[in-house]
């Protein structure tokens, strides 16, 4: 049998009592005083006002979207200060190109940090890479992100009405796919539903959109090799027969005819890419523009992969473009 001395337990109680009380007054104390303005004036204090501090922003990072078994798949968010609980911003998703290997979600993060200094959530996707599972596993991953930003939307304060995706590299395919594959049953799983994937813009960053023609053009890459980035995404060699239905499945082409409602896109590339061959956006562009649906181009005269692009002047179109369409 256990005896406890009544003593102890009582001081023991009594303790918790006390710590409680001194933090209630505590609080009671911090909620009710007022600060009236300072009056002190040292000689040589600069003076001025404060103005709205809207522009601040804030990090919310490693929210898990979904988990396959024990592996959990992550975004990050930047949003705009909260001035209000029942505001709501548009959302722009952001899909970090690492050539569908294994991403650095932080990478954009300084240059994305501008869209929520102008009202934008934004979120940084992660995917599966192609070292754990092939396609169309990174598409099913950016549509059950957007899912679930959607079924969380009043608690990341994003308006499920206005989003929009963008993406730079294979970043920028998945970005293409996922604005060309509304309803395609191949890219939906269970998680996060019956929420919508759609979204009403498309931002394109030096994106691949056709394997089958990267090897035409000058590269750094043999995208026909075994071990290319394309051929691992898809599990085999792209020019091998037996890989072509996927190879299709992952073309954006294949989706697009002039039947079918698409959101806008804008497209970017450099006309010195030496890894992705800048005809790969010329043959997106003239499918869109052959089938009568809304794309501008801006080609980079001297950029490359990356550097060239991740300019202020190119970050304010694509800002414009997103103002345009979901503001």
């Amino acid at each position: 049998m256990t005896y406890f001395n009544t003593s102890i337990l009582a001081r023991y109680f009594l303790g918790i009592f006390i710590v409680f009380s001194i933090n209630a007054q505590a609080l009671v104390r911090f909620s009710s005083v007022e600060i009236s303005p300072s009056l002190e004036q040292p000689v040589g204090m600069i003076e001025t006002v404060a103005e709205d501090d809207s522009y601040a922003a804030k990090y919310l990072p490693d929210i898990i979207y979904a988990t396959y078994g024990e592996r959990a798949v992550t975004l990050n968010l930047l949003m705009p200060k909260q001035e209000s609980a029942k505001r709501s911003w548009p959302l722009i998703i952001f899909v970090q190109g690492a050539a569908w290997r294994n991403q650095n979600l932080y990478q954009a993060l300084p240059q994305l940090a501008d869209f929520a200094h102008q009202g934008y959530v934004v979120a940084s996707i992660e995917h599966r890479p192609s070292s754990e599972v092939i396609a169309p596993a990174q598409v099913q991953d950016i549509k059950s992100a957007i899912r679930y930003l959607r079924k969380n939307a009043e608690k990341y304060h994003i308006d499920p009405n206005r989003i929009g995706i963008m993406g730079d590299s294979s970043g920028g395919h998945l970005a293409v796919m996922v604005g060309v594959s509304d309803g395609v049953a191949d890219f939906e799983t269970e998680d996060n539903q019956p929420f919508s994937s759609s979204v009403k813009a498309v931002v394109d960053l030096y994106g691949p959109t056709d394997f089958l023609q990267m090897h035409k053009y000058p590269s750094r890459i043999d995208h026909n090799a075994e071990d290319s980035p394309e051929s691992l995404v898809v599990g085999g060699p792209i020019q091998d027969p037996k890989y072509r239905a996927i190879v299709d499945l992952y073309n954006p082409l294949t989706y697009i005819d002039k039947d079918k409602k698409l959101p806008p896109f804008f497209i970017i590339h450099g006309d010195t890419d030496a890894l992705v061959p800048f005809n790969q956006s010329v043959l997106l562009y003239t499918r869109l523009r052959d089938t009568n649906h809304e794309v501008a181009f801006y080609k980079i005269k001297g950029a490359g992969h990356g550097p060239g692009i991740w300019t202020k002047g190119v970050m304010d179109r694509i800002q414009e473009f997103f103002d345009q369409k979901l503001k």
